[in-house]
């Protein structure tokens, strides 16, 4: 079989070099039986490595297909409007006509659908790039929501704060109770003890009460403990869920020119969807029309008659739409006026606000750098203070370091002058308290 004949060349075709992705899987063995089957493997293997496969998303366009219906609306149009055809119009044309003409619209139908489908896939990709660059542009479509869940976040921990608070007041009047409980028990077993009226066995009952007494206590005091700490974490709560809705409300309030940016981005989005479907709802009036003229074509070839009446009331209702089509234009152009004045005004008032804003951002700076000024100027200034009293205090401690050293070097020589006196006298018999001892 020839090459290009065969029917694994015709299956593999998309596999090597076409539309696929194309996994390979190369079987070898180290048996030297198989050592062709295995270079042959190998040559094979690192011929199909080096082929690249043109891999393209599949997309479904209807553009060919709505042209080619649009031509052959438009020539059985123009067969069943010319002048110069004597005969009368077929059915079978007009019917051809409304049948292409639903064809069209058929057509696209879909053809929209992938549109909005493409449009939900762009806008998905634009969320995921804005992200991917920190921009996170899609905040503002979810702002509300996000809001709207903190908020919801909010209620239900100061519900659950106040659940906790009434479960709190609650165990704490237990505790109470149980203490002065405790205190009477314990009030009463030292007037038995004290009246020396007390059984053994009694006294054993009001000590063991006593005790389970103290035990409940300690148990309502831990459960009392745990409550305050379900509280503290619930505080803590809901200061987290308050500083991310501040962060939020920070974040659009400090990036104004990134607002402008996006929400600028989304109306000139929403203009574009807005003009496609003016466009299609244009075409979808004009073969409607097209379709009515020809229904009125044929009646006229079948010899259909209107009467006085009818021709005025067909005259008058043109008349009409022809009026109403003149103030919907005029409206229109109103309209479109009123948005470019809006679209102006709003751009200066944002340049305004631009510039105000910057305005406010450089005397803060400035009050800023002006404080800044004056606390690096106390730094100083107490720094300075603080080496001149640190100095003074190094000199006082050397001054006094020194002057504790002579002082401890004449206690010294004082010490040993005293010895020296003293075995003088020992050496000639004389005593320290003897009064020519005195008297010397």
């Amino acid at each position: 079989v020839a090459y290009d004949q065969s029917k694994i060349t015709n299956l593999l075709q998309e596999s090597f070099g076409g539309n696929c992705q194309t996994f390979f899987i190369a079987a070898v063995s180290p048996a030297d039986a198989d050592f062709h089957e295995t270079l042959s493997t190998l040559q094979i293997s690192s011929k199909v490595r080096n082929i690249q496969n043109s891999i393209t998303k599949n997309k479904i366009d209807n553009t060919k297909v709505i042209e080619e219906l649009r031509a052959e609306i438009s020539r059985l149009r123009d067969k069943l409007t010319d002048k110069n055809f004597t005969k009368t119009p077929e059915r079978e044309d007009v019917l051809q006509m409304e049948e292409k003409v639903r064809e069209l619209q058929v057509a696209k139908r879909q053809t929209w659908g992938e549109k909005e489908r493409l449009s939900h896939i762009y806008e998905e990709e634009r969320r995921i790039n804005l992200a991917n660059k920190g921009i996170l542009g899609w905040v503002f479509d979810s702002i509300k929501k996000e809001n709207k869940e903190i908020q919801e976040k909010l209620a239900l921990l100061r519900k659950e704060k106040d659940q906790l608070m009434i479960e709190y007041k609650e165990r704490r009047r237990i505790v109470d109770e149980m203490k002065d409980e405790l205190q009477n028990k314990i009030t009463e077993y030292s007037k038995l003890v004290e009246s020396g009226k007390n059984k053994e066995e009694e006294s054993k009952h009001k000590v063991s009460e006593i005790q389970e007494m103290k035990d409940r206590l300690k148990q309502e005091n831990d459960n009392l403990k745990k409550i305050k700490h379900q509280l503290k974490e619930n505080q803590e709560k809901q200061k987290v869920e308050k500083e991310e809705a501040k962060s939020q409300t920070s974040f659009l309030k400090g990036n104004t020119e990134l607002r402008q940016r996006l929400q600028s981005e989304q109306r000139e989005r929403y203009e574009k969807d807005n003009a496609a479907t003016l466009v299609e709802e244009a075409d979808r009036i004009k073969m409607e029309s097209d379709q009515e003229k020809a229904d009125l074509q044929l009646k006229g070839a079948e010899g259909t008659v209107y009467s006085t009446e009818q021709g005025v009331a067909l005259e008058m209702e043109i008349v009409e739409l022809k009026a109403e089509r003149s103030v919907m234009s005029l409206k229109i152009q109103a309209l479109e006026n009123e948005k470019k004045r809006q679209q102006s005004d709003l751009e200066l008032a944002y340049k305004q606000h631009k510039e105000e804003t910057e305005i406010q951002q450089l005397q803060n700076f400035q009050t800023f750098r002006n404080y800044r000024a004056v606390f690096e100027e106390q730094k100083s200034a107490i720094e300075q203070r603080y080496r001149s009293l640190l100095e003074e205090a190094i000199q006082d401690a050397v001054f006094l370091s020194a002057t504790n050293q002579d002082l401890m070097f004449e206690n010294q020589q004082l010490k040993q002058d005293m010895a020296e006196i003293k075995d003088k006298l020992t050496m000639s018999g004389l005593r320290l308290d003897s009064p020519d001892v005195l008297a010397t």
